[in-house]
This record gives C-alpha cells, sequence and structure tokens, in this order.
C-alpha cells in the first residue's frame, strides 16, 4: 500500500508539472521603443545579457553570444564602458578559465557573485551546459579574472539529443531567493518552462528542479528578479512580462504586461522603477514598469 501511495504522489506531481499555466492577454498594438543610447564601444556588438551591479553604483555588465572570447563589458547606465585605468583603449574583463560556448545571460546573486550561463542550445545537442560563477570585479582596475566554480547542469526531463520538440534552449538565468533559475526559450512552441539548482555539485551534473511551464506567447530571450527575488521581469522578442510573487511560483501571482517592438531584444534588467533592455544593434532602452498592464 505504501508503495502504491508514494506512486500515485509521484504521478500526481509530474501531472502537475506537465500542466501549462496561461492568461488571457489583452490585445495590444506593439509600442515601438526609441533608444535613449546605445554602447559607445565597437566590441560589443551582441549584447545577449545584462545585468546591474548590486554591489557599485551605476555599474552594469553585459557580454556578447558566441563568436567572442571569454569576457565581459562593464558600463554606466549611458552605454558607456569602463576601462582599466592604464588602458583607454580596450576595455572588457577577461576570463581565461571560462570558454564562450553560446554564452546567452548573466545574473548577480546577493553574495557579490556574477554569474555567465553557458546555456545557449539553439540545437537542442549540448551535453556540456554549465554556470560561470566568480566574485564581481572593480570595473577600472581590473583587466583579467576567474572563474571561481564552473556547476554543470542538465535538464532530467531531456533524454534525447536533440529531443521530438526542441524546448530546452535558454537564454535568461537570474538568481532569487538563494538559489539560480533558468526560463527556457522553446522553439517547438511559445511556452517557457522555469527550472530551479537545488544542486551545485561541481564534479558531476546536476539535474535541475522543473517548477513550471508558462504559455510566455513568445521566445523568451532575457530575465531578471528584483534583489529580493519577489519581482521576475522576462523579455522575449515582442513582449515584456512582469510577475509578482512572495516565492519562486511566479506565474501563479500577479502579472503585468506590455507588447513592445526593439529590434533583436535580448536582454534585460530591473533598474529602480525601470526595466532596462538592450538589443543586438548596441541600443539601449528604458521602459518604465508602471507602463505595464495588469493582467492578473
Amino acid at each position: 500500500m505504501k508503495k502504491t501511495l508514494v506512486l500515485l504522489t509521484l504521478i500526481f506531481v509530474a501531472n502537475l508539472l506537465a500542466e501549462v499555466i496561461s492568461v488571457q492577454v489583452p490585445e495590444q498594438q506593439p509600442d515601438t521603443l526609441i533608444a535613449y543610447s546605445t554602447f559607445n564601444y565597437d566590441q560589443i556588438n551582441e549584447s545577449s545579457a545584462l545585468e546591474k551591479s548590486k554591489i557599485r553604483d551605476d555599474v552594469y555588465w553585459t557580454l556578447n553570444d558566441s563568436g567572442d572570447h571569454a569576457r565581459i563589458f562593464p558600463f554606466n547606465a549611458n552605454g558607456e564602458v569602463y576601462y582599466p585605468l592604464w588602458d583607454s583603449l580596450n576595455a572588457g574583463i577577461s576570463i581565461p578559465n571560462a570558454v564562450n560556448i553560446d554564452w546567452e545571460s548573466m545574473t548577480t546573486d546577493n553574495d557579490g557573485n556574477l554569474v555567465i550561463g553557458a546555456c545557449g542550445n539553439n540545437m537542442n545537442m549540448r551535453r556540456d551546459l554549465a554556470l560561470y560563477i566568480f566574485k564581481e570585479p572593480y570595473p577600472t582596475q581590473t583587466s583579467k579574472t576567474r572563474a571561481l566554480k564552473t556547476i554543470p547542469f542538465y535538464y532530467p526531463d531531456q533524454t534525447n539529443f536533440p529531443p521530438e520538440k526542441r524546448n530546452f534552449d535558454c537564454e535568461a538565468i537570474f538568481s532569487a531567493f538563494g538559489k539560480y533559475y533558468f526560463l527556457t526559450k522553446h522553439r517547438s512552441d511559445y511556452h517557457t518552462t522555469l527550472y530551479r539548482m537545488d544542486q551545485m555539485n561541481l564534479d558531476k551534473e546536476n539535474a535541475l528542479t522543473k517548477l513550471a511551464e508558462f504559455d510566455i506567447q513568445g521566445m523568451v530571450t532575457g530575465a531578471d528578479a528584483s534583489d529580493d527575488g519577489k519581482m521576475l521581469a522576462i523579455l522575449t522578442y515582442g513582449n515584456v512580462w512582469l510577475f509578482i510573487s512572495d516565492d519562486d511560483d511566479y506565474f501563479n501571482g500577479k502579472i503585468y504586461y506590455k507588447a513592445i517592438r526593439a529590434k533583436q531584444c535580448e536582454a534585460i534588467c530591473i533598474d529602480g522603477d525601470n526595466l532596462m533592455i538592450t538589443n543586438e544593434q548596441k541600443e539601449l532602452f528604458r521602459l518604465p514598469i508602471n507602463e505595464l498592464t495588469r493582467i492578473k
């Protein structure tokens, strides 16, 4: 009897996780965002991540997608890069013990760490997914740093490479409630799946915990959480979502929405009362949070 109850419980939990959460989205004409600035450094040519420093004023971080070497760029709110004090021509901080294989996202945690997601997976074939964790460097005093930890991970529900449904790409990681989270970019539908990293073994792959699936009505390209974890902003190519919850059950909390047009927008961060967005055309945008419409 006990084994039967355990089995039934597991089936019930699996069914809950398989449920797709959705909300009714109002019809909106996309709002064309107007860039307030552009990056002033030509080598930032494919901004795929965006994060605001939690420990320094007017410091933000970005990185390029594949094709660049392993480095990150500090800049201010106007898109002006910080150069090392001894070099006024070459910006960017290298990470020699990391490899830029489809870097797509970045987050900061409350312990002063920057975290890079080596999680881009367009063809859903990768078996080397990882997080690089390192202490946030000082922007003008550093040209090189090192990853303190490399955390390999995998999706336990992906059993084929590639799978029949190619829904295991990821361009959005964020930190909340002392954990790291992942939002997938689906290529077989317009949903996203929220995963949480509950183990951080260095010597073996860590299975992510699947939490929920949501009809995001687009392809997720970025995400960021507030310092207390209660607010989650999610970016797709055509809309911005904001979720507010006391825990990580975001999709069942308060939900806000706005349709946008901003070329190939790839990264978002919460910046006070605004959302900062960058695209691969080197443009920066500010979207006031109060311009989003509450839909739930």
